[in-house]
């Protein structure tokens, strides 16, 4: 095993006061939404299936709007969207016996009543193309006022929404209009749709609600009737990415340590400082850090308990490319427990069986392997906007482990891999102090004597920043 070396920007806040960071030997893993690219993970995801499965995304559909509604009605205006977050990963089966399973099984009831849903799923089923996420979106709001009205109408009937909430809702559901019948005819001569049309539809569709908002902002009291009747569609369709992968958490590295505007971007505007890693590099040349985390767990009198170690984390080279992977919904639900995708997502009324995710469910090697690799392309690609960055990243996910605190996303690393601290143009002398009292200790305690300290500075010479050794600091 060999060596070369890595660099990572922090501020001195995350570093000292802020996060001691650098007391703690920790790296800090970001979720995606905390990165700069609004496209990090991004994936073409589409959808296409036979009958059972999307009669099956219908019902899930229905139940989490049960399951939102039920929340809205007990929140009141202590609502908010993220308390809907866990709902995408369960099914009907995960209700407790209680009433809401009555109130679950009358909506469903008046729901499928209605010869729209089974008309949709009919169409959706023959098509022959894929259906992207804007198309799925057209087709569930088309149907959401029905499903929004079944939901209260057994809410209703047992009392469980108060009358003010549900003649507040339904005068919402009203406003979006209910003309089906014509829109599934529309749907029928659908060789003159087009994804542009789809497309064209969501935009049209987020400035409306825009619009209305801006000329009746929304109060406390109405806020959560209006997430049930207006933005619910849009969250379910986001949520259901969730059911795809495992969620993820980067930290970021450079090989260059040397460029003015990561330096002004992630350097805290040149005020921070930048760590320089040892990376072990194996016989194939691939590179990794070691992090001390959970690696296995075992059965104990209180339950699951976790065993940590250092476990090896590989670098990812970032791709930067508009070649966003392509990710067969149905195909890749993988996720959730098999109990649930053999005994809800792929199981039909009578017991049968949908074809769809064949591939998946006998866990074919080929499958396995698009399946990870898509994964991997998904969190290591970068829009080309952002290539002057040259990045490398360490990713964090687990089947096993949730990544849902900000201490669980904070990994140690070994000191003895830390190499050296280079101090930005205009990192302030109080936090160089602070830095090199640190680092005395550290040193002092696994007797080190090959730390290196290194100074950012304009060079006249090469028009560049570059790092000059500041050799006098020996500790």
């Amino acid at each position: 095993m060999h060596h070369n070396h890595l660099y990572r920007f922090r501020s001195t806040h995350a570093l000292l006061d802020g996060y001691q960071e650098l007391e703690n030997q920790q790296i800090y893993f970001c979720p995606p939404e905390g990165l700069n690219d609004p496209l990090e993970g991004f994936k073409h995801i589409f959808w296409r299936g036979d009958h059972i499965v999307w009669r099956n995304l219908l019902r899930h559909y229905l139940f989490n709007l049960m399951q939102a509604t039920s929340i809205a009605c007990v929140m009141g205006q202590d609502f908010n969207s993220t308390m809907c977050a866990p709902l995408v990963h369960q099914t009907e089966h995960d209700l407790p016996q209680a009433p809401i399973r009555d109130v679950h099984a009358a909506a469903s009831r008046e729901f499928f009543k209605d010869p729209a849903p089974e008309k949709l799923v009919v169409a959706l089923s023959s098509r022959k193309g894929d259906i992207r996420r804007d198309e799925l979106l057209f087709y569930l709001r088309l149907i959401h006022p029905l499903a929004a009205k079944s939901v209260l109408a057994a809410l209703a009937e047992r009392r469980l929404v108060l009358m003010q909430n549900a003649r507040e809702l339904s005068a919402l559901i009203e406003t979006m209009g209910e003309n089906l019948d014509k829109l599934l005819r529309a749907h029928e001569q659908e060789a003159d749709l087009s994804s542009v049309f789809f497309s064209a539809s969501e935009y049209l569709t987020s400035q409306l609600a825009l619009m209305n908002e801006f000329r009746h902002p929304a109060t406390d009291d109405r806020r959560p009737w209006l997430f049930i009747a207006h933005d619910f569609t849009d969250y379910y369709v986001s949520s259901l990415e969730r059911l795809l992968y495992p969620d993820w958490h980067v930290a970021c590295f450079v090989a260059d340590p040397t460029n003015s505007a990561m330096w002004g971007g992630y350097g805290d505007s040149h005020r921070g400082a930048c760590l320089k890693f040892k990376a072990n590099v194996d016989d194939q040349g691939a590179r990794s850090l070691d992090l001390y985390r959970a690696n296995s767990w075992s059965g104990g009198k209180d339950g699951m308990v976790a065993h940590h170690a250092y476990v090896p984390h590989r670098f990812e080279q970032v791709r930067y490319t508009s070649d966003f992977p392509e990710v067969d919904f149905f195909e890749s639900i993988a996720t959730l427990p098999r109990s649930k995708l053999s005994g809800f997502w792929f199981a039909g009324p009578n017991g049968e069986r949908s074809t769809t995710a064949k591939r998946m469910l006998s866990e074919d090697e080929g499958w396995r392997q698009e399946y990870w690799r898509k994964f991997a392309n998904s969190f290591s690609t970068k829009s080309d906007e952002w290539a002057h960055e040259k990045e490398t990243r360490l990713v964090l996910h687990s089947s096993l482990q949730k990544f849902d605190d900000t201490a669980s996303r904070q990994l140690r690393y070994r000191f003895s891999d830390l190499a050296g601290i280079v101090f930005g143009m205009k990192t302030a002398n109080e936090d160089k102090l602070h830095i090199l009292r640190i680092i005395e200790r550290k040193c002092a305690a696994e007797g080190r004597k090959d730390f290196e300290f290194y100074q950012a500075r304009f060079s006249e010479r090469t028009k560049k920043i570059e790092l000059a050794p500041l050799s006098i600091l020996k500790l």
